[in-house]
């Protein structure tokens, strides 16, 4: 699971690198040759997107996502354990139902064939990328959990900080 995490990562990673590279290039082309690239601005937010689903993902494996530890720190390391399950329950339960419905749209985006505006390359499997990292994200999730209850079935809640 670790090499697949490691490997999301990376996606993500190049992703972002993309966004930087189609905005450099846009910038340069533009500033200094009068030029612009064909729906750079479109690929960047596209790419963008699909690098924060598949990030997300990541966040959810590693407990990494935004919390509010007032509560979780004042607690017990079985407790804290508990906490954090419920947590991971709620986010892959909320992954699951944003999975369902991107599906849906990637549905509806293949069959009505929407294009990008410029290039008119199709946007379907654009939508199906950042839905993968989506699904990767119930899928981490589901994994973190396993973790979180074997933690706490053997009883290795002493010193707990979140996996």
């Amino acid at each position: 699971m670790n090499r697949l995490a490691h490997w999301i990562e990376q996606c993500a990673g190049l992703l972002l690198g993309a966004v930087a590279l189609v905005t450099v290039v846009e910038v340069v082309l533009r500033q200094f040759f009068g030029l612009q690239v064909p729906d750079a601005y479109t690929l960047a937010g596209y790419f963008q997107g699909i690098a924060i689903f598949w990030g997300i993902a990541i966040a959810l494996l590693a407990g990494r996502h935004i919390t509010v530890d007032a509560l979780w720190t004042a607690c017990g390391p079985r407790l804290r354990v508990l906490i954090d399950i419920f947590a991971t329950f709620m986010s892959a339960l909320a992954m699951t139902a944003l999975t369902f419905m991107m599906w849906r749209k990637v549905s509806s985006t293949f069959s009505s064939g929407e294009t990008t505006y410029e290039l008119g390359m199709l946007l379907w499997p654009v939508v199906l990328c950042a839905t993968a990292g989506a699904g990767f994200g119930v899928l981490l999730a589901l994994f973190r959990l396993r973790i979180l209850a074997r933690r706490l079935a053997d009883g290795t809640t002493d010193n707990y900080e979140t996996p």
